[in-house]
């Protein structure tokens, strides 16, 4: 299917979604939000895709949410265009967070203000040396948004967040991967080679685990330790279920890697 702000394609069980608009460095209008929404939800259902990478086309992740609209509506009407569009917004958020399979997002530059927070709902980050990163709404008045005042102090702690979210100060990859905001930094020239091993490596895996794994670490927020034994309990039960748990302890047996079908 054609978009107009993004582009899609599935190759060996891997879905890559890249944010199209290189022109605005990748700044997410209500188009792009709504066709990002509308990807990721269909992606949850889709069985035979078992990783999904995130990206940003040009020199750019993506500057963070397209505010020249915002400006459109008179002062006494704001406050309700801004909510309908956080709205969006936030539908876009959920849909990517609640995807049961492996997301990376694959940083190629720049990812500032609405654009880092879509990075820190995927579940593994990969920067190039050249990307950079800014909680940049406090610059223009106005809050974090996309779901950051949860995820960011979850992913590098209370004192850094608040730093980040305070100063709307720009953080170098390389800063970035000592405060655990990413997972990986690399050379720009290696950037695409390493997140496709890294996306091979996870639609390798066994699927069902991994979407329960992510289950249990997002219910582990919340929960108290009881609870959260009993929910691994659950869990770990129904991965005895799967053909891959039975192929992994084959192959285990036999002194062979496993080959994981994702059932």
């Amino acid at each position: 299917m054609a978009y107009e702000t993004i582009l899609v394609e599935t190759q060996n069980a891997i879905a890559r979604v890249t944010l199209n608009r290189p022109d605005t460095l990748n700044a997410m209008n209500q188009t792009m939000i709504g066709e990002l929404t509308e990807v990721f939800t269909g992606l949850a259902g889709q069985s035979d895709v078992r990783a999904v990478v995130v990206t940003g086309a040009g020199r750019a992740f993506s500057s963070g949410g397209d505010i020249r609209g915002m400006l459109a509506a008179a002062p006494e009407t704001a406050a309700e265009a801004v909510t309908a569009m956080i709205e969006r917004v936030n539908g876009m958020v959920l849909a990517l967070y609640n995807l049961p399979q492996p997301v990376i997002a694959a940083i190629n530059g720049p990812a500032h203000g609405l654009g880092m927070s879509l990075t820190l709902a995927a579940d593994y980050r990969i920067a190039a040396m050249s990307a950079s990163f800014s909680q940049a709404f406090i610059r223009i008045g106005l809050v974090p948004d996309g779901g950051g005042t949860f995820l960011l102090p979850r992913i590098v702690g209370w004192a850094c967040a608040t730093d980040l979210m305070l100063t709307g100060r720009t953080v170098p990859a390389g800063e970035a991967k000592t405060i655990g905001l990413v997972h990986q930094t690399v050379a720009d020239a290696e950037f695409a080679n390493t997140v496709q091993l890294c996306a091979q490596q996870f639609a390798a895996a066994p699927t069902q685990a991994i979407a329960r794994t992510k289950a249990l670490l997002r219910s582990s927020k919340n929960a108290d330790f009881a609870t959260q034994l009993n929910h691994e309990r659950d869990h770990q039960a129904a991965c005895a279920t799967t053909h891959d748990f039975r192929e992994g302890v084959t192959a285990f047996i036999e002194k062979r890697p496993p080959v994981f079908t994702g059932r």
